[in-house]
Parts: structure tokens; sequence; C-alpha cells
């Protein structure tokens, strides 16, 4: 068994629904995340029918998979000490996962983040970070963060000034400390905004990364799989790839590991695919387990939970 901490940005997500038009109307790139200002919420919502509300945030579905494995999974963000706030950490505490982070009263609410999923199961994020944002370095607490063997961080963090110090001082620690680091790529336009800080970053700080193959070909500047595949075998890092029907990839140097996907016969929402995917791969690869076994878990969370409404796989 591990000790898993993942630190990201908390949020509520509150997940619907629509026709394309909706959100070429609001003018959201669709299949990827939109940052909005908190006047944007309500706006974007007039257009939700009976939306699914639940605790969220990229790292925070992934550890909450996490949870249900053998390992031991906590989660690092910022709350406010509001409705969102106090419902995120209780849902993490009805899952027995350890909020390790910071709550404060503060002007910013707590973070929510708006997925409007297409009729093709393709989701678009609008996200208002809120108090997500203000997560500070100088709240982080070495001595707590020196109990975990693993720790898994997001890109998004990237687009804030102090969450990026964070990350910086999350991955100082963890290298000082000798414990293994994984961080997704989070999203194409984020690792646009921040491609070459992050190259840095991961070559410093960061053992495994993951992605899917339109944050790979922005993350290379490639589009094809033959030129990403040769740019991630001389980075000299574990990289995890999902590529949708193509399945999963695995590239430590010169080695390559492939799964298929698994056929799955009609996709109700993506939402949540990676984050599942990741969580499938880090509970048998920590576990000393062969590459293509973790693959193939990652592929079979992430073929269980498109099927649903929602990014966090259903059980009875």
């Amino acid at each position: 068994m591990k000790k898993i901490l993942g630190v990201g940005t908390a949020l509520v997500d509150v997940i619907c629904q629509v026709q394309d038009d909706v959100i070429q109307k609001l003018q959201l790139n669709k299949g990827s995340m939109t940052l909005i200002e908190e006047d944007q919420i309500q706006v974007i919502r007039s257009h939700f029918e009976k939306p699914l509300i639940t605790s969220g945030g990229s790292v925070c579905n992934t550890i909450h998979e996490l949870n249900y494995s053998t390992h031991e999974a906590a989660f690092y963000g910022k709350v406010s000490n509001d409705e969102y706030g106090k419902a995120f950490i209780q849902d993490l505490e009805q899952a027995n996962i350890t909020y390790q982070g910071v709550i404060k009263e503060n002007d910013l609410p707590t973070g929510c983040c708006n997925i409007l999923v297409s009729t093709d199961g393709e989701r678009t994020m609008a996200t208002h970070i809120g108090i997500g944002s203000q997560l500070r370095p100088d709240e982080i607490n070495e001595d707590a963060l020196k109990q975990f063997n693993h720790i898994y961080m997001e890109s998004y963090l990237w687009d804030h000034e102090l969450t990026k110090q964070t990350l910086q001082k999350v991955g100082q620690i963890a290298k000082q400390n000798k414990i293994e680091t994984s961080l997704s790529l989070s999203d194409p336009f984020c690792v646009d905004r921040h491609r070459n800080e992050l190259k840095d970053f991961i070559t410093e700080y960061v053992d495994l990364v993951f992605c899917n193959f339109d944050e790979a070909k922005m993350f290379t500047e490639s589009e094809t799989m033959a030129d990403v595949s040769a740019f991630f075998q001389n980075f000299n890092k574990k990289i995890v790839m999902t590529a949708s029907a193509e399945g999963a990839y695995y590239f430590e140097r010169e080695t390559v590991r492939h799964r298929p996907s698994h056929k799955i016969s009609k996709v109700l929402d993506t939402t949540g695919a990676g984050d599942n995917f990741a969580a499938g791969f880090l509970e048998t690869y920590l576990l000393g387990h062969a590459i293509e076994e973790a693959l193939e878990n990652g592929n079979t969370k992430a073929g269980k939970v498109i099927q649903q409404l929602g990014p966090r796989i259903k059980r009875s």
C-alpha cells in the first residue's frame, strides 16, 4: 500500500447535457477548459436543466477513484468557508479521503466548474477558480508532505502565479525527500500557454507525466503519432498518453508499451475519462505490476466512467 497525495484545484462540478449551439452561443471552446469570471456563472447556468452537482476538479476525481484501491489517498487544495467549500470537504470525508488542504474566510468563493456535455459525449468546461487561485506556497506543510510516497499534481495550477509557486514548492520538497511525483498536462490550451515553463518543471521535479494525444501534440509541437513518440522517447521521463480509440501508450526512453482501448457501444459523457485513467494506472503502477497491466487498468476505469454522466464511477 502506498500513501498518495493529490495537489490540485478544489472545485464543485455542475454538469449538464446541452446542444452544441449552446456552447457556440456562450463562446466556449468545445472540448476544452475556459477560465471565467464570477458574473459569467449565472449566464451559463441559465442554459442548464437539472444539473448534476458533485465535488470535483481533475486531481480530486483521480484521488476519489484511487481511494477504492488498496492505497491511501488524500487531497490538498484550498476552499472557502462557504456552502460549497463545506460540501466539498464533506464529500471527501464520506469517501474516507483526508482533506490536507486549507480552509479560509475569504471574499472569493469556493471554485466551481460548469461542465457542458455535448450529445457526442464531449465535455466543455467553464471554470471559476475562486479561492483556488489563492493556494499559497507559504501554506504548504513540509512535514505533512513527507508522509506520502507519491504526489500527483495538475498543470491547471500553472494558470495562476500563486498556485504555480505552490506547485514549484511541492516539487522541491518532493525532490529533497525522494518522493515520486506525477503531473497531468490537464488541457491542450494550458500546455500551449505554459509549454516551456512546464517542460522545465517536469525536467527538474516530475517523474511521471500523464497526457492525452491532443496535449501531447501541443507539448511536443508535433502533429503525428510518430513525431510525438520520437519526442517522448528522447525526453528522458516516464510518459503515459491516452489516445481515445487508439488506446493508451507508455514511453520511457526507447521503451514503448501500448494497450488498445475497450470497445464502448455508447459514450455518454467523457468528463473524468483522463482522471479515472490516471487513477487506474497509478493503482497498478504503484503496486509494482507490469506497465501493460497498469495501462489496461487505466483503460478499464476510463471505459466505465464515459458510459455515465459525471466524473465518478458509480458503484451500487
